[in-house]
């Protein structure tokens, strides 16, 4: 379980990408330990791939059984990984 400024979340990975002068950030996220994935496959679990983007933030996948998400503006990281939460606390 990785704990991130108070918040709790089964398994995240942050990637940040830089494509010519835009970065974006990647936030891959599961309601679900790795150890409990289907034949250790993130996309086997309740999942969500967000990207945070020029003040915007938009869910571009996501698994089976798992909530809709509106694309929101969000100032910084933590403020996205605040309504993540509140994203996963959903279902």
């Amino acid at each position: 379980m990785m704990i991130t400024n108070q918040m709790t979340f089964p398994y995240i990975h942050i990637d940040n990408s830089t494509l010519g002068n835009h970065t974006s950030t990647f936030l891959k996220v599961s309601a679900d330990t790795q150890d409990s994935w289907i034949n250790n496959i993130f996309h086997n679990s309740r999942y969500g791939i967000f990207c945070l983007a020029d003040g915007k933030l938009e869910l571009i996948s996501k698994g089976s059984n798992t909530a809709k998400f509106r694309k929101c503006k969000c100032s910084d990281e933590q403020t996205a990984m605040q309504k993540i939460q509140q994203w996963m606390e959903s279902f």
